[in-house]
C-alpha cells in the first residue's frame, strides 16, 4: 500500500483522484482510523484485545461507509486484521492489499491529510520500519493554503497557528524520509499543476505501475466529491491558476506574519520569500 500525506488543501485530493483513476490503483475516502490503530498498538499489548479493539474502531465508525467500507464489508474487515501480525504495517498492508484485491487493483492508497499532524506516533509504532509501505509527500506554499483554507471557512483563528504546524509537520516528515528513496517520493504542488504529465508518470513509475494518460482526466474521478464547493476546481482541467493567489489575498503585514511561522520549511521546499 502507500500514504498521500500532506497538509489540508494541498493538492492531496487532486493527487489522490489522479491516482486513483489508474486501472491498477484504488484510493478510497478520506479514512479516520489509521492514528488511532497505532495508538492502539501502541498502548495495547494484548494482541486479540487490541484487534477486537481496532475491528470496532474501524467498522463502527462514522465514516466507515464511505471510505474502506465502500469496499470492504464489516466481516471482512475483521477476518483479515484477525489473521495477520499485531503490527500496523502488517494490519494496514493486509487491509490495504485486501481491499485492492477485491477489485482487482495492484495496490491501494491511504489520503487523509489530517495524518501528517500525527506523524509521531505512526513512526513510533513502527509503521514504516520496513519500506513495504510507501510514501508520497505533497508539500504547497503555505501562503496559498492558507488562502484556500480562509476561503474553505472551516477554522476562525488558522492565522495564529497553521502556518507554524504545516512548518512542523512538512519539515518532521521530510527529515525523517527524504533519503529513503525506494519508499519516499517528495513533489510540489507547484510542480504537479505546472508539469502534471512528468509528475505522475515519475509518480506511477514509484508505484511500479505503467503511466496511464486516463490519469489526468478528470472526467475519470470519483464522483463522491462533486456535491462539495471546496472541491469544485477538482472536476475541471488542472490549472496553474491558483499559484501564487497569496499576492493577491493576502496584506503584506499577513504575509510576513506567515513567513515568519514557516520560514525553514518554505526554505527547505523553495519557496521565494517575498
Amino acid at each position: 500500500m502507500f500514504f498521500i500525506f500532506g497538509s489540508p488543501r494541498s493538492g492531496t485530493t487532486l493527487l489522490a483522484q489522479s491516482l486513483s483513476a489508474h486501472s491498477d490503483i484504488i484510493v478510497p475516502a478520506e479514512t479516520d482510523f489509521v492514528i488511532p490503530l497505532a495508538f492502539i498498538v501502541e498502548t495495547v499489548r494484548d494482541p486479540e484485545i487490541g484487534k477486537q479493539l481496532m475491528i470496532n474502531l474501524i467498522t463502527h465508525s462514522s465514516a466507515f461507509p464511505q471510505h474502506i467500507g465502500e469496499y470492504l464489508d464489516k466481516n471482512e474487515v475483521s477476518n483479515i486484521i484477525m489473521g495477520c501480525e499485531y503490527h500496523p504495517t502488517h494490519i494496514l498492508n493486509a487491509l490495504y492489499g485486501g481491499l485492492a484485491t477485491k477489485l482487482g487493483k495492484k495496490l491501494a492508497g491511504n489520503k487523509t491529510p489530517n495524518d501528517i499532524m500525527y506523524l509521531r506516533i505512526l513512526d513510533q509504532a513502527g509503521t514504516f520500519d520496513d519500506q513495504s509501505i510507501k510514501i508520497i509527500h505533497v508539500v504547497r506554499d503555505v501562503r496559498d493554503v492558507m488562502v484556500s483554507l480562509q476561503r474553505a471557512n472551516w477554522v476562525s483563528d488558522l492565522d495564529l497557528y497553521f502556518p507554524r504546524l504545516w512548518c512542523h509537520s512538512n519539515l518532521y516528515l521530510y527529515s525523517l524520509y527524504q533519503h529513503k528513496t525506494a519508499s519516499y517520493s517528495f513533489i510540489r504542488y507547484e510542480d504537479m499543476v505546472r508539469e502534471p504529465e512528468r509528475i505522475f508518470r515519475s509518480l506511477c513509475d514509484f508505484l511500479e505501475v505503467e503511466f496511464e494518460p486516463g490519469i489526468l482526466d478528470f472526467h475519470n474521478f470519483h464522483p463522491r466529491y462533486h456535491s462539495m464547493s471546496i472541491h469544485a476546481k477538482l472536476y475541471t482541467p488542472i490549472s496553474t491558476n491558483n499559484i501564487g493567489s497569496y499576492k493577491q489575498g493576502l496584506d503584506a503585514s499577513i504575509i510576513r506574519s506567515f513567513e515568519n511561522q514557516a520560514k525553514e520549511a518554505l526554505e527547505t521546499f523553495g519557496y521565494a520569500m517575498e
